[in-house]
């Protein structure tokens, strides 16, 4: 594709050609150079707003445009292209945005549009992500400040890998080798996120605080639920359990209270056995004593005879006797009875006992099976986590062994590919040398290693290039490489903007423009620029006449001036930013 011309339907604009092979230069002029205002200046004439023009019509966003298109509602802008031999006009107003016409086709949305020029001016192999037709056309047209920033970014990527991947097309690298490592990443990436979440999940949680095994813990888990299992289809469910239970608990009871009365009783024949042992024996003297004392006392009314007294103690003594004996066989007997009837309560509370031991009741067995159903369920998660983890480290291991698989891939295809890489280092030496022969350079691509979504790493380099001079000489021969020993393109133009220019030394600005010439003068490529009247004197004070006027004067297609806004672009007043 090259550039023919761009125009609107405004008479006030001011048409810009180009010539179809060779050098185009758009020039700022500022009129008078005494001039003290500052507001007449190179800026704002409209020669970076020739670059947005142009990416206006070839498929930039409307989003960017905001201000321009509230500006310019009822303007048409039109660029004629010529695409293999033949002519195309393409036409994209302001009033319809969203659309643009290519010759009389239908209308094209943006996408569509975008999509079409991609399969017209790239050779983009199916399925490739992130390759467009509006990442890969600012290679040859940079359209903003901070396109000559950075060599290998003439637009905004959103990522390093999006970058790489245009870089490399264009540069006849094997972008497989740069899809399959984004994908293995974009698979580690998900692995490792989903190890976080198995970490976070709180039945885990507790096993990675407190550093317990859950293979020991599937193996607990798998004995209790073997006894239970066993407990509970060996339990033979009673529909009376509880009133048995009742009638157990109320046996013992009935046990203990007799249990109680035996202790009682067993009490009391033991005090009698005690009484009948310690009887009292007074003997013949103490009676005697006792008699002849109850004289003394009680004279007149003692009329009974000592021996009388005598034979009443034996008497008193004797039915004492006969008494506890007696009273000591009933309780005995008592006991005997007590004893019976607990052996009987006995036997009748184990039979209780041996029946509830053998049963269980329905709530019970329950219990039991729901409680099994918790432990199946804890064991279940902890083995399909035992499981997550082995793929997991599985899975990671997989990835480890293809990282250094395609590693390996790789160096093989480098070194396959050496001549086409050397061809292109070649070639941006060559030019580099030209401004700073001393100064070492090239373009150097190696591979990376490491566990990213990187595959090159490659490198535009002029030593010292840290300097804006140098980085914009580095800027002009990564873009000639690119078109002139590019891949995968069909497009026959370069477009710089005057920022090019600024900060290079007037020696190497006028090499620059010798280079173009020779580069550009016999071949059926474009070179297109803008530059400052200020920039085109330093490279005049250099070149001969002859040399100014091949290169510079004879291939100025157009001058715009700061004098009036009639002799700018637009060729009116208007205040455009550019978002």
């Amino acid at each position: 594709m090259k550039l023919i011309e761009l125009s609107a339907n405004k008479d006030s604009f001011k048409t810009v050609p180009f010539n179809e092979k060779g050098i185009s230069l758009i020039v700022a002029e500022q009129t008078n150079l005494q001039e003290t205002d500052t507001s007449n200046t190179y800026n704002g004439v409209g020669k970076s707003l020739i670059v947005l023009l142009i990416h206006f019509c070839l498929g930039a966003k409307k989003k960017h445009y905001t201000s321009f298109i509230n500006k310019l509602p009822d303007w048409i802008f039109y660029l004629t292209i010529e695409l293999d031999g033949k002519r195309h006009i393409i036409k994209r107003s302001i009033e319809e945005a969203s659309k643009i016409y290519v010759d009389d086709e239908p209308a094209l949305t943006i996408d569509n549009f975008n999509d079409k020029f991609k399969n017209l001016l790239f050779k983009v192999p199916e399925n490739s992500k992130f390759l467009t037709f509006r990442n890969l056309l600012p290679f040859f047209i940079r359209p903003l400040k901070k396109s000559y920033v950075e060599n290998d970014e003439p637009t905004y990527f959103h990522t390093p890998y999006q970058k790489l991947i245009a870089n490399s097309f264009l540069l006849g690298l094997d972008i497989n080798l740069i899809q399959e490592k984004y994908t293995l990443r974009q698979e580690q990436i998900r692995i490792d996120e989903l190890e976080k979440n198995i970490k976070n999940d709180n039945l885990l949680k507790d096993f990675f605080t407190k550093d317990k095994d859950v293979n020991l813990r599937i193996k607990d888990l798998e004995d209790e639920i073997a006894k239970l299992t066993t407990d509970r289809d060996n339990y033979e469910v009673a529909e009376d359990y509880y009133d048995i239970k009742i009638e157990a608990d109320t046996i013992e009871k009935e046990l203990a209270q007799k249990h109680n009365q035996i202790v009682l009783m067993q009490n009391q024949v033991n005090n009698i056995t005690q009484s009948l042992k310690t009887s009292p024996d007074l003997g013949k003297s103490s009676i005697e004593k006792i008699y002849n004392e109850a004289k003394i006392i009680f004279p007149e009314t003692v009329s009974k005879t000592l021996n009388d007294l005598e034979s009443f103690y034996r008497q008193l003594t004797t039915n004492r006797i006969q008494k506890l004996s007696y009273h000591k066989q009933i309780i005995s007997k008592q006991i005997e009875e007590n004893i019976q009837a607990e052996l009987t309560l006995k036997k009748e509370l184990d039979n209780k006992i041996k029946y509830l031991g053998a049963h269980q009741a329905l709530d019970v067995v329950i219990k039991v099976s729901d409680r099994l159903k918790d432990l199946e369920k804890e064991k279940e998660r902890l083995q399909e986590y035992e499981k997550l983890i082995s793929n997991y480290h599985t899975k990671s291991l997989e990835i480890k062994e293809n990282f250094i698989k395609y590693t390996k891939k790789t160096d093989e295809y480098l070194k396959e590919i050496n001549s086409l890489i050397d061809e292109k280092q070649k070639y941006f030496r060559q030019l580099a040398k030209r401004f700073y022969p001393k100064n070492s350079s090239g373009i150097t691509i190696y591979n990376n290693e490491g566990e990213n979504q990187i595959r090159f790493d490659i490198e535009a380099k002029i030593e010292s290039d840290n300097s804006d001079g140098i980085n914009n000489v580095k800027i002009f021969c990564y873009d000639m490489t690119i078109l002139f020993k590019g891949y995968g393109h069909n497009i026959k133009f370069n477009f710089h903007d005057s920022r090019l220019f600024d900060g290079i030394d007037e020696r190497q600005k006028t090499e620059m423009f010798r280079v173009i010439n020779t580069l550009f003068k016999n071949s059926n490529y474009q070179y297109i620029a803008t530059i400052n009247q200020n920039q085109l004197n330093e490279i005049k004070s250099i070149l001969s006449s002859d040399e100014y006027d091949e290169i510079i004067s004879r291939n100025t297609v157009l001058s715009l001036k700061d004098s009036s806004d009639s002799e700018k672009l637009l060729g009116i007043k208007v205040d455009i930013g550019y978002e």
